[in-house]
Parts: C-alpha cells; sequence; structure tokens
C-alpha cells in the first residue's frame, strides 16, 4: 500500500544528500522505489539566493508537499472549478441587506442552475483554509465534530450467550424441541409481524401474528407456547426485539445468539421465512393480514413432505416424536 513521505523520511533523504549517497542508496534505506526518491528531489527541491542552486531541505520540502496536497484537495472542488459559483457564494456571504446561510446560498443557486450544490459543500469549502476570511460572514459558525475513536462497546444485548456456547447435541439435531426463531415485519411504519418458530430437528413450525414487537410480548408469546411446543431452546438473532430473552431463563428455556451478519447460522427459520414470503411478499401489509391466513399458510408449510425427512411431512414426524397435539 502507497504511503506518503514523512518528516523523518525526509530528514534521511537531506542526511544522505549531504554525505553525497546516490539515489538509489537513499531507496534502498527507506525502502522505496528509486523514482519515488528522484520525484521527491525533483519537486520538492528549493532554490536559495546565495547559490542561485537548487538544494534539498527536508523542512522545506516537507511544507511545499503539505501546500500542494492541501491546494489539489481544495482545487478538484465543485465550487473551485465552477467559478461562477465561486463568485456567487462570495457574493451571498459578503451581502450587508441580508445574513444568507449557506442553506439559503445553496436554496438560491438551485434554483437557477443545473449544476446543484449543497450547503455541506459550502462549508467544506470554507473549512479548507484558503477562504478562511469569508468564514466570519457566517452568523452562525458551523460546529465540526471530530471523529470519536473506536472502542469497547458494551453488548446491545444483556446476558447474551453466544451460539458457540450451544451445546453439540443442538448443533447436531439429535434431539427435537430446540428451536430457532425470528421476525418476518412490513415497512417500518407499520408496528404489526410475525414471530416464526421451527423446531431444528422435526421441522415443525407455528407463526404468530403479533400487534406490535416489544420484546417483552413475544417472550410472553414464546413462553405460553412453551407447554404445547416442549420447547427446551430458542436461537435468535440479534434484532433488539430479543433483548429480553432472559426472561425465558427463568421457565427453563435456554437461548442462545448468532453472530451478526451470520443467518446461516440459523439457516432453517432464514429458509421458512422465504416460504412464507410466497404467500407473502415483501410489500404484504402484516397488519392487514388475517389471523385466519397465517394458520392457512403454516398448515400448508407443516403438511407438506419434506425430502430432508424422508418425504414425511413436518405435522408427522413431530407429533410422532412428541405425542403432542396443538393446532
Amino acid at each position: 500500500m502507497y504511503k506518503h513521505l514523512t518528516i523523518f523520511d525526509r530528514q534521511t533523504i537531506e542526511i544522505q544528500l549531504k554525505r553525497w549517497a546516490s539515489q538509489k542508496e537513499i531507496a534502498i534505506i527507506l525502502n522505496k522505489s528509486k523514482s519515488c526518491i528522484s520525484r521527491e528531489i525533483n519537486r520538492n527541491s528549493v532554490k536559495k539566493k546565495w547559490t542561485n542552486k537548487k538544494i534539498y531541505l527536508a523542512a522545506e520540502a516537507h511544507l511545499k508537499a503539505y501546500q500542494r496536497r492541501r491546494r489539489a484537495k481544495t482545487q478538484s472542488m465543485k465550487i473551485n472549478l465552477n467559478l461562477d459559483m465561486k463568485f456567487f457564494i462570495i457574493k451571498e456571504l459578503k451581502r450587508k441587506d441580508k445574513m444568507m446561510s449557506p442553506k439559503s446560498i445553496a436554496d438560491k443557486w438551485n434554483k437557477d442552475n443545473n449544476t446543484k450544490i449543497t450547503h455541506t459543500s459550502i462549508y467544506s469549502w470554507l473549512e479548507t483554509g484558503i477562504w478562511n476570511e469569508y468564514k466570519f460572514h457566517l452568523l452562525y459558525k458551523q460546529k465540526w465534530y471530530k471523529k470519536k475513536k473506536a472502542g469497547a462497546k458494551e453488548p446491545r444485548i444483556k446476558y447474551r450467550i453466544p451460539i458457540e456456547q450451544r451445546p453439540d447435541y443442538i448443533n447436531n439435531r439429535t434431539e427435537a424441541w430446540h428451536f430457532e426463531a425470528d421476525l418476518i415485519v412490513s415497512k417500518k411504519w407499520y408496528k404489526g409481524a410475525l414471530l416464526t418458530l421451527i423446531d431444528r430437528k422435526t421441522r415443525y413450525s407455528k407463526i404468530f401474528k403479533l400487534k406490535n414487537k416489544k420484546s417483552k410480548n413475544i417472550m410472553n408469546l414464546i413462553a405460553w407456547v412453551k407447554e404445547k411446543l416442549w420447547i427446551k431452546s430458542v436461537t435468535f438473532d440479534n434484532w433488539m426485539e430479543f433483548a429480553k430473552h432472559y426472561l425465558l431463563n427463568f421457565i427453563w428455556i435456554d437461548t442462545y445468539f448468532c453472530n451478526a451478519y451470520a443467518s446461516w447460522e440459523k439457516w432453517w427459520v432464514e429458509n421458512l421465512n422465504r416460504i412464507i414470503r410466497r404467500f407473502l411478499p415483501k410489500k404484504t401489509i402484516i397488519d392487514h393480514v388475517s389471523e385466519q391466513k397465517i394458520r392457512s399458510i403454516n398448515n400448508i408449510i407443516i403438511n407438506t413432505p419434506r425430502e430432508i425427512l424422508g418425504f414425511v411431512s413436518p405435522n408427522q414426524v413431530h407429533f410422532a416424536k412428541s405425542n403432542l397435539n396443538f393446532n
């Protein structure tokens, strides 16, 4: 990866040139290409009056390089490339009869011109340093916040047990009654959703319509279903709707969470959601779907023979395993 020369690199070049080292030798010392050293000396050397010859001085070379980079950044801006736009902004900033904000200036320009500009671009242009004199015409100074350094964040879901700690007998599907859970939602301004549950071994599924996505209500629903489906564990993803999973621990349901952006770790419920989407496409408003239709969709799914179950339906396998009756 290419890196710019630092002040220390330039000091090394200055010292080595004073020792009459060749450009190739300097390149080896700095682990750079010879063309890089040659270009640096040619571009950033300065002419002194008393010698009338170009000499390389690290401090001045570093300053020249910095100014060139700063100038290149500002020259590439849309405002600097469009002289009419630049003079218009300066003129509006200097107006004494009106206190024009960058938003007002951008709006006024955009109404009469095809080339559009935003107020953030005007602020960025003023912040480059070359146009500092015009910043003082602003009524309010824009605050430019420094990016916060990334640090250790607290887990969003408390008491979360990662999927890596899930026992092998669940991972290998040697026992039934271990479920995966997920949500199917409408557009964000609708509150309704579907809670989908599927047994990892028998592939028996249940779909429940939710009036809202509050975590406590979802956990209460799973607790109610527990006695009917004999749920022993549930694997969730990292939706905040599952944040109160620890409430299930009080009724002896273990909870596990997938890794972020790893939907394949609960593949069966994701596959169930894909099947449901055949009946309820993505633009469907779940609030408007009746309970009867949801039950009929679930009955079709659980009564369809599966190759992985030896062409037996999940309904038959589940009741053979659990001896339960839940419709």
